[in-house]
């Protein structure tokens, strides 16, 4: 029977091996997951024993995220806005690059004194943008749409595990199509990685994330173009629309949008300075 000591420093060697960056942080959270302790009990139980079938799973899932698997599909969850979210291989993993909408939402809902917004979250995912603004927006009511039936069930465990399934509801369908009625705020992260670019990416996206969910045609702004009109029937008149931009798409984005009939308002970009969230707006006509 090993030490939890033992198990770390083995499961961390493994992670080493295969190149992971700071190795001993993720066997960490590893074994969290397999014991069911929090990163703080993991530390104080250093000279803890584990089971066999404990460490077996251990050096499992080590040589698994070593290959490259990600993490957040090996211990199932992601945490997005300060909450943890389901995911699973039907689920793009959450990155914080799309906390910019959520602050950008937050602060229109907030100056334009929204009382009880009525949120559309285009290609939901996990859904993870819709729930958090839900959570943020106690009298807010959100539709989540996404053609994969399998990322709405995973959306739905979220929007139950957070509270908010009485205000949350998902429909099948790509982009708007399920849905007629007018929203205050439209959300949307779409695909925009360039199909030629899939080469150069790490290998944690290109070979395990959903394809449908990361790439968008030869230049990468196929999913903006199906989404623009849409957003234009959906938005209500005094509504605003935030989308997720591609590094250096933020152009083509506006201008696409302007085609359709939107204003782009602002741009705000991402900690690490990146242009992230495009806002729009319906055109003002005269």
């Amino acid at each position: 029977m090993a030490s939890v000591e033992q198990a770390l420093r083995q499961a961390a060697s493994l992670l080493a091996g295969g190149g992971i960056a700071d190795p001993r942080h993720e066997a960490r959270i590893l074994l969290g997951h397999v014991m069911g302790l929090t990163r703080e009990q993991v530390l104080l139980r250093h000279q803890s024993s584990m089971d066999a079938p404990q460490m077996a799973n251990l050096i499992g899932l080590a040589r698994r995220r070593a290959a490259h698997e990600p993490i957040a599909y090996l211990t199932g969850a992601r945490e997005f806005w300060g909450l943890s979210f389901d995911v699973t291989r039907d689920t793009l993993i959450p990155r914080p690059d799309s906390e910019t909408l959520i602050e950008a939402a937050l602060r229109f809902a907030n100056r334009a004194a929204l009382n009880s917004p009525r949120i559309l979250d285009l290609g939901t995912g996990s859904g993870c943008l819709l729930i958090s603004l839900l959570t943020e927006l106690p009298s807010a009511e959100g539709v989540g749409t996404d053609r994969s039936y399998a990322a709405l069930a995973v959306a739905r465990r979220n929007a139950s595990r957070h509270g908010v399934s009485a205000r949350a509801h998902f429909a099948a369908g790509s982009w708007g199509q399920a849905v007629a009625q007018h929203f205050d705020l439209i959300i949307a992260n779409p695909p925009y990685i360039a199909a030629t670019a899939r080469a150069g990416l790490m290998p944690e996206v290109r070979d395990h994330e959903p394809a449908e969910a990361l790439y968008a045609g030869a230049r990468g702004d196929e999913a903006y173009t199906a989404i623009a009109p849409e957003v234009l029937r959906l938005l209500a008149p005094s509504g605003c629309a935030f989308v997720e931009l591609g590094a250096g798409l933020g152009d083509r984005v506006a201008t696409i949008f302007r085609a359709a009939g939107l204003a782009e308002c602002e741009r705000r970009k991402d900690l690490a300075g990146i242009a992230r969230c495009g806002v729009f707006k319906r055109e003002r006509i005269g």
